[in-house]
């Protein structure tokens, strides 16, 4: 309360009285659900379709009265009833001053609200009438001694009954009433006295607001953490700058001359290549012209000529009409080249070369030889029809999906690319969908990898973000958190090898229980910021291990069993990886944008590039127990047979939100995937 004397006058003025719109003092202040207020004529400017927008939080308030249907902050307007009457300074006594004689204050009765001048002062003082009032100072009055006293002696009056003051409270009707109100129109109604009514609701109101300091202090304690972070991404941005830097300056100079020499080289290819593909088209064209000459002469014959004359000639059309459609096209000796980026550390660019030109050892068959036959029509597959579900990521059926760059073909020409033109399976159909639960998490969640317990036992979900596996049901049902052990790095990957949980974090391989106790870790070979991993059955887990372009294989117990290195691969950067029954490893290339299948003696047995395939840039990878392959591809998976030569779309998605990240099968056959912005959709086929 001696705050309240000693700055009351100021604090009401700067934080109560003046609208943080037009900056004044108050005008028929309105209320909003948020707790702020304005001026009744700011507000009315605002109003939307009947909604209206808080100017400060951005709460958004139904108003289909207007501005005017809102409460009114009769607080406030007490508050500014006092601040206007003590900033009054030309006060005359209000109870002998007229037009004709006007008398100066000196005093003010706070029972009867009056301003008295000195003669009224003693008056006043000796009416027994007004014996017992309070008369106060003016001078003290206007410093503030008194406003705790003005401010017990408001009264509200009603606005039915203006001279009568809300004294009570009609708990029927939950409003304030005066004394007739309560005579009249809620004669039958339960009605307590203001104060009851005020003593009754205080409590609760009051354990309201002290339940306040615990949400400030866990804001608080937010805001810090939010503080260090900014701290930490600073720090850390500063010193990525210094070392991107130092980077670039060190390879600036190689990167010139490796560009100059493989352009060279590059240029000579294009124009030996270039020349002998304008004699094979200027030979096609050749070709060409002759069989339409032959068509156009034949059809005059056929429809202008004579019987005679059609007989006469038609041993010569029939002749060069086969002639033609046995015409075998000169074989293109055409090699498409392919880049590959050795990307390697600074101090080894002197010994390897950053950029090099790729030759395919052998001809794409889709450029073999083909046999042309007349009203040849091309051949395709009966797309299904997709369901109307928006949220469904839908199966691609347009024919550059399933067959790009395709031409068409005879009928009796067998196909001699099934690494390009996919077979058609039936559609997937959800069976399920939830969202990564984040109720009990400290950010949203960011999941980088995926397992799945044997049996239906389940689904784990390491959340990068929030440093826990989270488990989930067959159902999608959550069912418990995993705490993950510390470490100075972040977790990516993710496997079950048995009864052994293992994680991968920068280049350490951690094992753990089912339960998240800690059992051991190991140091990886490499230098990775993150290594994919993956199990066979409860034998091993294997280790892509990046830019050596191997895989590691580790024992539950922590021992190395083996290693697999491809034959006569460089240059590329092993990202996700899968391995099926026949312990046949399924890598993705984030490098060469590519997917490698390797023997487990390190013979490569395929290789799908982008130019032979439905690939674009692959990502996460896995198996089913048929051994078939699915990839995350930008905004699509596909689904290849077990030796990659056949391949199809079966999910898609134009919604970059919806993009697929990671992804796994269960021993079921039921594919779980999960999308970037958080939600899980398990298909079956």
């Amino acid at each position: 309360m001696a705050l309240t004397f000693m700055s009351l006058q100021e604090l009401i003025r700067e934080d109560f009285l003046t609208c943080k719109i037009c900056y004044d003092l108050y005008t028929v202040p309105k209320i909003l659900p948020c707790l702020h207020s304005y001026c009744q004529h700011c507000l009315e400017p605002l109003v939307r379709d009947g909604a209206l927008q808080c100017p400060e939080c951005r709460l958004q308030t139904d108003v289909p009265g207007g501005a005017s249907s809102l409460k009114t902050n009769f607080f406030i307007n007490s508050l500014l009833e006092l601040f206007q009457i003590k900033h009054n300074r030309d006060l005359a006594c209000t109870v002998c001053s007229d037009a004709q004689k006007i008398l100066t204050a000196t005093a003010r009765c706070l029972d009867c609200k009056d301003f008295l001048c000195q003669s009224c002062t003693q008056g006043h003082c000796c009416s027994r009438l007004t014996l017992h009032h309070k008369v106060v100072k003016l001078e003290e009055f206007l410093a503030g001694e008194y406003d705790a006293e003005m401010r017990l002696l408001q009264e509200l009056c009603c606005q039915d009954h203006q001279q009568e003051a809300l004294r009570f409270f009609c708990d029927t009707c939950s409003a304030p009433i005066c004394r007739d109100c309560r005579m009249l129109d809620h004669f039958q109604h339960k009605v307590v006295s203001m104060a009851n009514a005020v003593q009754r609701e205080r409590p609760s109101v009051e354990q309201l607001i002290d339940s306040l300091a615990g949400t400030i202090t866990c804001i608080s304690e937010q805001e810090k953490a939010v503080e260090e972070t900014i701290d930490k991404l600073k720090t850390s941005g500063e010193n990525i700058k210094e070392r991107i830097t130092k980077y670039v300056d060190d390879i600036i100079s190689y990167l010139l001359a490796q560009k100059e020499a493989v352009l060279g080289e590059l240029s000579a290819f294009l124009t030996q290549q270039m020349e002998g593909c304008r004699l094979v088209k200027e030979e096609l064209q050749s070709q060409r012209d002759k069989a339409i000459s032959t068509r156009e002469f034949s059809q005059r014959v056929l429809y202008v000529g004579k019987d005679y004359e059609i007989l006469h000639l038609e041993g010569m059309i029939r002749n060069r009409i086969q002639e033609l459609q046995t015409y075998i096209p000169r074989k293109l000796e055409s090699q498409i080249p392919e880049l590959a980026i050795a990307w390697d550390q600074p101090e080894m660019l002197s010994e390897a070369a950053l950029f090099s030109l790729v030759f395919p050892r052998e001809q794409p068959e889709g450029d073999m030889e083909t046999v042309f036959e007349p009203d040849s029509e091309a051949s395709a597959s009966p797309s299904e029809e997709s369901e109307d579900d928006p949220d469904l990521p839908l199966d691609s059926e347009d024919q550059e999906d399933s067959c790009p760059g395709s031409e068409e073909s005879a009928p009796d020409t067998p196909d001699k690319n099934p690494s390009c033109c996919s077979r058609r399976s039936k559609r997937p159909k959800r069976v399920c969908t939830f969202e990564v639960d984040q109720c009990w998490s400290q950010a949203k969640p960011n999941i980088t990898g995926i397992a799945v317990l044997p049996h239906a036992g389940g689904i784990l979900l390491l959340d990068q973000e929030n440093d826990e596996i989270k488990q989930y049901s067959a159902g999608g049902h959550f069912q418990q958190s995993i705490p993950l052990p510390d470490s100075d790095g972040v977790f990516c990957g993710i496997s079950l090898c048995g009864d052994v949980l293992a994680c991968s974090s920068d280049s350490f391989l951690f094992f753990l229980t089912l339960e998240g106790k800690f059992l051991r870790k190991l140091l990886l070979r490499g230098s990775e910021s993150s290594y994919a991993i993956t199990s066979y059955e409860d034998s091993y887990i294997a280790v892509s291990e990046g830019t050596l372009c191997s895989i590691s294989l580790y024992s539950p117990s922590g021992h190395c069993v083996g290693r697999v290195a491809p034959t006569d691969y460089h240059g590329g950067k092993f990202l996700f990886i899968a391995v099926n029954d026949w312990e046949e490893f399924i890598v993705s290339d984030f490098i060469k944008k590519q997917i490698v299948i390797i023997e487990k003696s390190g013979l490569i047995l395929n290789v799908l590039k982008t130019s032979h395939s439905l690939l674009t840039k692959p990502f996460s990878v896995c198996v089913d127990v048929s051994s078939n392959i699915f990839v995350v591809d930008q905004l699509k998976v596909i689904k290849f047979s077990p030796d990659g030569e056949t391949g199809e779309v079966v999910l898609s998605n134009q919604s970059r939100l919806k993009r697929p990240r990671v992804l796994a099968v269960d021993d079921g056959g039921r594919l779980v995937l999960v999308q970037e912005d958080g939600y899980v959709h398990i298909y079956c086929f």
